[in-house]
């Protein structure tokens, strides 16, 4: 679906609105009212890698020639795109986080395996402790 622009002519504010091609007659409400003035934009794209603008990847040494190829290049060689320190802090204490989740599962896994494995005496006895 197209992304539609309309301004409010009482208050000067834009609005984007997603409709179908049928449905751009029905604009957002502002000020109480629909917004009357309908804004013709240009639609967004993005081109793929120009030839020019090839590379050869640093983490695999492929060429890349194209978005998709960029993208499976990263993924093949487990790198992500850079989205601020902030998005980076983030991402690596969400790995701390899984990293933690394992060992506390590898460990639990391991007790279960050592209690099932001892003996009822033995059992007793820690229990008794």
């Amino acid at each position: 679906m197209p992304v539609f622009e309309a301004v409010c002519l009482k208050c000067g504010k834009y609005h984007e609105y997603i409709r179908p091609v049928s449905q751009y007659l029905d604009t957002p409400e502002c000020c109480g009212a629909k917004t009357d003035k309908r804004l013709l934009s240009a639609p967004m794209m993005r081109a793929d890698i120009q030839p020019w603008d090839a590379y050869q990847s640093p983490a695999t040494g492929k060429m890349i020639t194209s978005y998709a190829q960029r993208r499976a290049d990263m993924k093949a060689a487990g790198c992500r795109d850079w989205e601020g320190m902030a998005n980076e802090k983030q991402h690596a204490q969400r790995q701390k986080q899984y990293a933690e989740a394992e060992q506390d599962a590898k460990l639990d896994t391991t007790v279960r395996t050592a209690w099932a494995q001892l003996s009822p005496e033995k059992k007793a006895a820690a229990l008794a402790a």
